[in-house]
């Protein structure tokens, strides 16, 4: 509250996000930090997927003169970007993939499964939007009303409880004109015990699972 009530220039990096103590259970994780911190006015939130990613939100953060919370995981994370051709920016996502079956939304390391959900997808017949949302606050909400009126359904993914996360940000900026959305995270419960891996895949959070709610949600 102090770093943000003064916009004051330091960055808080959280190690071992979301259910990275996997093993550890429930006391472990860390599933409503964004919940929280994104209330607070003058508070910056970003999750970055990969190294890359996270290279360039360092060096953005060199010169950035307000608070900003940084999530990362703790284990190695595969590779969402190729190389270091792409735009990095707080308040814009980046798409991955474009299409207009719907739209799948993710931050953090959830964006790696998205995306290989919109290759399964493709391979399908089915072309879906996918978008990085690094930047939960301040989020890119011409982005999210875009893909609602182009694509007409969402799906948010997020290592996160399903309460205030980015679920809830997408759902209160399309509060006057909603469409479906359907949120992927975890639910009111106290979260199973495992791998981080092994969560993921239980709550439907892996590619596998993005990938057979999209089909199911495309069908309803």
């Amino acid at each position: 509250m102090d770093l943000a009530y003064s916009r004051n220039n330091v960055k808080i990096l959280g190690v071992s996000g979301g259910v990275a103590y996997g093993a550890l259970g429930a006391t472990h994780h860390s599933l409503h930090d964004i919940a929280v911190l994104r209330t607070f006015p003058g508070m910056n939130i970003i999750l970055p997927c990969d190294a890359r990613q996270t290279r360039k939100l360092v060096k953005l953060l060199v010169d950035y003169p307000e608070p900003v919370y940084v999530r990362v995981g703790r284990a190695a994370v595969p590779d969402v970007y190729d190389n270091e051709n792409f735009e990095f920016t707080l308040g814009k996502a980046n798409m991955l993939l474009d299409g207009t079956g719907l739209t799948i939304m993710a931050a953090g390391e959830t964006v790696y499964h998205a995306y290989q959900a919109g290759l399964m997808l493709r391979e399908k017949g089915i072309r879906v939007r996918v978008l990085d949302m690094a930047s939960i606050k301040p989020v890119d909400k011409e982005v999210i009303k875009k893909a609602a009126k182009e694509t007409g359904r969402i799906i948010t993914v997020e290592e996160h409880s399903q309460f205030g996360g980015l679920g809830g940000i997408v759902v209160e900026t399309l509060s006057e004109n909603p469409v479906p959305v359907r949120i992927i995270g975890i639910p009111d419960e106290d979260v199973v015990h495992g791998k981080s891996g092994e969560i993921f895949a239980h709550y439907g959070l892996d590619k596998e699972g993005i990938c057979k709610a999209a089909l199911d949600f495309i069908q309803k």
